[in-house]
């Protein structure tokens, strides 16, 4: 760990008005005590939605330690006006990020690199899911037709599972599909994999421990998540060495893949036959006391300043945006 110098200006960026702003603020400010525990200068900064007055506010400071989570905070719009300033961030560039957050494009990625993911069918509508079009309607019954139920059924650009349904017959679809657009006009319909819930962070491009998840839903869900007790973990997990690896290499190439930046985690399903399938990557992975990555983190050994330590490191040993 490199003690840092007073001096170094931190402004940990927390907030955001969509539906993760309340876990945002509990990752920012444990993020805001490590830091200043660490001897940083940092100080809070809430971002309320008005993206260039906040982007102002920021000049002041020599990093910014990003903790939004979903959004423009994570979608690769604040990314990019941070570049256009001149600033400093952690966390992946403009670009990584606005991919990672299309799940479709995302996907379509994994499969151009040989990364096992579940299959899948986009539905985009502008005036609900009730009017989808020949094309799209036509799209969903093959799709459903060679997978079956169940199905997953989720926003494209949302995270946390927000909008999220597990649709186990005909009957829950249109429901499922109505709760998913209210989120994003562009919804995926996705074979629903069963078996564990596994994900992997990628530090500074290397892959940390695998987390298992067990949740008490279904599926790791937002209270599952979020609510202490509803979900148990293993770290790591108990797998043979060769699948192991192979997950986390999966993993590691996907982080590769998308261009990300300082750190990451990749959320995976592994089924009864041992078939593993990546889900999507998070390029703002909570902080919280019970988020996967500081998890990840402290069965490699790194307590949780030290995590934050290393990302704030990284990012400041980054060239300055021209």
């Amino acid at each position: 760990m490199i003690t840092p110098a007073k001096s170094v200006r931190v402004a940990v960026l927390l907030g955001g008005v969509n539906s993760e702003r309340e876990v945002s603020l509990v990752s920012g400010r444990r993020i805001l005590d490590a830091l200043q525990s660490l001897g940083y200068n940092a100080r809070p900064v809430v971002y309320e939605g008005h993206l260039a007055a906040t982007v102002e506010r920021l000049r002041a400071f020599e990093l910014v330690f990003i903790a939004l989570h979903g959004g423009e905070g994570e979608d690769g719009t604040l990314q990019s006006a941070l570049d256009e300033a001149g600033l400093r961030y952690t966390g992946s560039p403009s670009a990584a990020s606005r991919l990672a957050m299309d799940k479709h494009s995302a996907k379509q990625r994994m499969l151009a690199a040989g990364i096992p993911t579940a299959p899948w069918v986009r539905l985009d509508s502008r005036t609900g899911p009730s009017v989808l079009g020949v094309a799209q309607a036509g799209a969903l019954t093959n799709f459903l037709s060679q997978q079956g139920y169940p199905v997953v059924v989720k926003p494209n650009g949302e995270g946390s599972t927000v909008g999220l349904t597990i649709v186990a017959d005909e009957a829950g679809l249109a429901p499922a599909l109505s709760l998913a657009h209210e989120f994003d006009q562009q919804v995926l319909v996705e074979a629903y994999i069963p078996g564990r819930e596994l994900t992997v962070t990628i530090l500074d491009q290397r892959p940390l421990p695998i987390v298992e998840i067990e949740p008490q839903h279904q599926l790791y869900d937002y209270d599952c998540k979020y609510t202490a007790g509803m979900s148990a973990y293993t770290v790591p997990a108990q797998l043979p060495l060769k699948l192991a690896v192979a997950i986390q290499g999966a993993a590691q190439r996907l982080y590769a893949e998308l261009d990300c930046r300082h750190y990451a985690r990749v959320d995976l399903r592994l089924d009864p036959k041992d078939r593993f399938y990546c889900l999507e990557l998070n390029t703002l992975p909570g902080m919280t006391d019970h988020s996967l990555t500081p998890m990840a983190a402290a069965a490699a050994g790194m307590d949780f300043e030290a995590l934050l330590d290393r990302i704030a490191q990284l990012a400041l040993a980054e060239s300055v945006p021209a």
